[in-house]
């Protein structure tokens, strides 16, 4: 269970929502995401894409203290907030298109809530696998239960509860098909709203 002081570290507004069901629905999400690292296993590296201020890889390179962390993000503001609350977490500005630079190559990537902002996730995901990791943990929105889910607390109503950056939409299915194009799953899980897939390249 993840403690309030642990949300009380970022800046996000999600984390430092006082909100006890978005809290509620967040620690379920990495409680899902902890059970599939788990699985994921053995892992020595681990880069996450999309790190942000380090939510995910902050909690898990806490949890999990033998193992090295990469990030990878495209702003540079949040990878100076990650580098002050985690710097033992190796922080990289770049994008999710362009992976070659990376000085190793990981065991498990973790991209989470990241495909669904991307113009094109297939290409995204092609590019993830060229790093030839043994494991891959993916999340996304769970459609339409997402965008529902922002119009019961008043969010984005304009826009029928759908957030300005999200161009992509998937349910279970959908989401299924687009990462079985290029991967081989091997669990695919729903903590309410969200879809977590762990899956390995072909």
């Amino acid at each position: 269970m993840i403690p309030s002081e642990y949300f009380d570290r970022f800046e996000t507004s999600k984390y430092r929502s006082k909100n006890p069901v978005q809290r509620l629905l967040i620690r379920r999400f990495v409680a899902a995401l902890h059970d599939l690292f788990i699985d994921a296993n053995p892992v020595n590296t681990v880069l996450e894409i999309g790190v942000g201020e380090g939510f995910l890889s902050g909690y898990l390179s806490e949890k999990f203290i033998e193992k090295t962390f990469l990030g990878v993000d495209p702003r540079r503001d949040d990878l100076e907030r990650l580098g002050r609350l985690f710097p033992r977490i190796q922080a990289y500005e770049g994008t999710i298109y362009d992976l070659g630079f990376l000085p190793e190559r990981p065991d498990l990537i973790l991209c989470a809530e990241v495909l669904e902002h991307l113009d094109d996730p297939a290409r995204a995901i092609e590019e993830m696998c060229k790093l030839a990791p043994r494991r891959l943990i993916l999340s996304v929105p769970h459609e339409p239960l997402f965008r529902l889910s922002n119009l019961a607390r008043g969010k984005n109503v304009t826009r029928l509860g759908n957030d300005i950056e999200h161009i992509n939409h998937w349910g279970v299915r959908s989401f299924r098909r687009l990462l079985e194009s290029q991967l081989r799953l091997l669990r695919v899980e729903t903590s309410y709203p969200w879809i977590l897939a762990l899956a390995a390249p072909r």
